[in-house]
């Protein structure tokens, strides 16, 4: 059961400015992909290839981040937890949860799909039927989704909350999900943020929390 938030470690309600602005990233070419109006953020897929990546450096272990989201024409979003020294992932992928307007899911992406060993037996079209079969398992332990109902043009609050092995997903107020694995407790996660698909989908009131 996750604990109850202990001190507010930083916020971006993202008023007075239209960049992001320092301890921000974007995607090699995607700047242009998150714009910031009237104190909201907006982001939008620029790429066909890819959606549109947006990270806040800071440096943990544990996490609880709270943010307002709104589908506003954007398909799907992934909320991904990195470590950008970790080379046996991925691009770094540590854990996500991944929102569309009608599910909601998360992953262990550091042991389940991001591992580059994992990642190679999912991209081999000719797995034979033992390593099928393990890749399979793999992915049932390392992933869990629930069903939501989202309507475009609705703001709702999401929380993303890991304590050791365990992330949960609150949703409004309400737990959505919730999954033991190992990868979430990996001990050094250096950013986290979105990535988008679609046009587009709307971020406000960014808060990070200790969880000691």
């Amino acid at each position: 059961m996750a604990k109850a938030r202990a001190s507010l470690l930083f916020e971006d309600d993202f008023e007075g400015r239209s960049q992001l602005g320092d301890g921000y990233r974007t995607g090699r070419g995607m700047e242009d992909a998150w714009t910031i109006r009237d104190g909201v953020l907006f982001g939008e897929q620029i790429r066909d290839d890819h959606g549109s990546t947006m990270r806040k450096q800071m440096n943990f272990d544990d996490l609880h981040v709270a943010f307002d989201f709104r589908f506003n024409g954007g398909s799907r979003f992934n909320f991904v937890i990195d470590d950008n020294n970790d080379k046996t992932v991925h691009a770094g992928h540590v854990a996500r949860a991944s929102v569309s307007p009608k599910r909601m899911s998360i992953s262990d992406d550091k042991v389940g799909s991001m591992n580059l060993k994992v990642r190679e037996m999912r991209q081999n079209k000719s797995l034979a039927p033992a390593p099928k079969k393990k890749l399979d398992e793999i992915l049932r332990r390392t992933q869990a989704s629930a069903k939501v109902n989202l309507a475009s043009g609705e703001w709702h609050q999401m929380e993303v909350i890991i304590q050791g092995t365990v992330m949960t997903v609150r949703l409004d107020g309400e737990k959505v999900l919730s999954l033991d694995s190992s990868g979430f407790a990996h001990p050094t996660k250096t950013q986290f943020g979105m990535t988008v698909n679609g046009s587009s989908i709307d971020f406000d009131n960014l808060k990070v929390y200790s969880t000691d």
